[in-house]
């Protein structure tokens, strides 16, 4: 089916195999966190899921699907028995690790969530989301014990300590310490008017990741800076630090790590990830390893002493869809739907629904796919007037309810190119159907 798919679509272009999948591409999206710990990885996607791995093999073990959303952020309890995560759905969801059953999902948040921490002892999580708010949870009920925060600021990470304290970096650059017994403020420092991205904790420090490039090193006691890591001039958007704090890893925006000695405040080497964005980073816990998630889904293993890289595809991961809209000349607009969408008959693991026979298809009918209710109830029927109508009017107007992006596209011949290129890809696709004789 598929060789004669790609020969319908690229006529008489030649068609190159289709590689297997490589180890460490299981996401159909950006990865946007990693959590590493005693033999097993756990990845957080843009495509609505979690990822857990086996960390030598690279191999899937198991795929959590439960958010509505992009999940941005995952973190496990001490003994491993508990995976929690948040996203752009702002709720919390409590997993059991060993089965991978879902166990609780409770909203908490009125915009996106983007980190989350859970305490030493595992009987409390917090989430840090753009609403102002953070969330203190017991588990494993998901139960809100305690709500923090000062709207308008936006949290983007937050930390336990070991003395009955939460700390949250927030869209200032500040850092703000409460009290848990009591939610009382203990102190608030360090504003600098540039985003933190990221809030790790390793013993007595808190390392503070800016859109400004730096990584600030704060004291736990009181928040104040003892040194200032400045390497990159775009926002810092991954970070990790090794067990003992003496190996920095920061992402940024060109794809490339920095791997600083703290100790020595230099960096060590630089390293080339080849696939796109760096948002996501962690260490092995012997220190050796360092997954690194980027924007193309895949992740990346480096030997962190030599700056090797030992698994995950060398240069970005091309994927059936990329393949099919290179060779039928997909608009540039495409590039954009191709984050969620794909163009084959699986949806390649995507947070949208396929775009495989896309037009005739009614809103919200293909099996499989976890609609909101807004869109199951639609009696809308994709055909080029009613996408073109989508895209000028915008997905929010057009359809209430849904989950897509509020976006509106002012470039009429840009939308009506996009338009009209789903229409030939999707013909193309009926007639694969009727040369195989399945049914439509």
């Amino acid at each position: 089916m598929w060789l004669r798919l790609l020969l319908l679509l690229l006529g008489s272009v030649a068609v190159t195999p289709v590689e297997a999948t490589p180890p460490f591409v299981g996401h159909g999206g950006p990865v946007k966190d990693l959590r590493a710990g005693e033999g097993i990885l756990v990845s957080a996607g843009f495509d609505y899921s979690l990822v857990v791995w086996d960390p030598d093999a690279g191999i899937v073990r198991r795929r959590l699907m439960g958010h509505r959303g992009p999940v941005n952020a995952v973190a496990a309890t001490s003994d491993g028995r508990l995976l929690v995560s948040t996203g752009d759905d702002g709720h919390l969801a409590v997993w059991d690790a060993a089965e991978g059953r879902l166990l609780a999902y409770r909203r908490g948040h009125d915009a996106k969530a983007v980190a989350i921490a859970v305490s030493a002892d595992g009987h409390f999580a917090a989430t840090a989301g753009w609403d102002g708010r953070v969330v203190v949870w017991r588990l494993p009920e998901a139960e809100p014990v305690r709500t923090l925060g000062r709207p308008p600021l936006r949290y983007t990470g937050v930390a336990f300590t070991d003395d009955g304290r939460l700390v949250a970096a927030d869209s200032a650059g500040a850092v703000t310490a409460w009290r848990l017994d009591d939610g009382r403020m203990l102190w608030r420092v360090g504003e600098t008017g540039f985003p933190a991205t990221r809030l790790v904790r390793r013993g007595a420090r808190l390392y503070l990741a800016g859109i400004d490039g730096t990584v600030r090193i704060r004291s736990m006691r009181d928040g104040r800076e003892v040194a200032r890591l400045a390497g990159e001039r775009r926002p810092v958007t991954s970070l990790a630090v090794d067990r003992d704090g003496r190996r920095l890893a920061a992402g940024g925006a060109r794809g490339t790590v920095q791997i600083w000695s703290v100790p020595e405040r230099r960096v060590e080497r630089v390293l080339e990830v080849a696939g796109g964005q760096v948002w996501a980073l962690a260490f092995a816990s012997d220190g050796r390893r360092l997954f690194v998630g980027a924007a193309d889904g895949a992740i990346r293993v480096f030997d962190v002493a030599e700056g090797r890289r030992l698994a995950g595809p060398g240069e970005t991961w091309v994927t059936e869809t990329d393949r099919i809209a290179a060779a039928t000349g997909a608009p540039a607009l495409f590039g954009k739907c191709r984050l969620c969408h794909s163009l084959t008959p699986d949806d390649e693991n995507k947070s949208g629904p396929t775009f495989w026979g896309l037009l005739g298809r009614r809103v919200g009918t293909l099996e499989g796919y976890p609609y909101s209710e807004a869109l199951r109830r639609a009696r809308v029927v994709w055909t080029e007037e009613t996408l073109y109508e989508l895209f000028a009017i915008g997905p929010d107007r057009y359809l209430p309810g849904t989950k897509m992006p509020v976006q509106r596209i002012e470039d009429r011949r840009a939308v009506r190119e996009l338009v009209a290129w789903l229409a030939r890809v999707t013909e193309r696709e009926r007639a694969a159907t009727r040369a195989e004789g399945r049914p439509r």
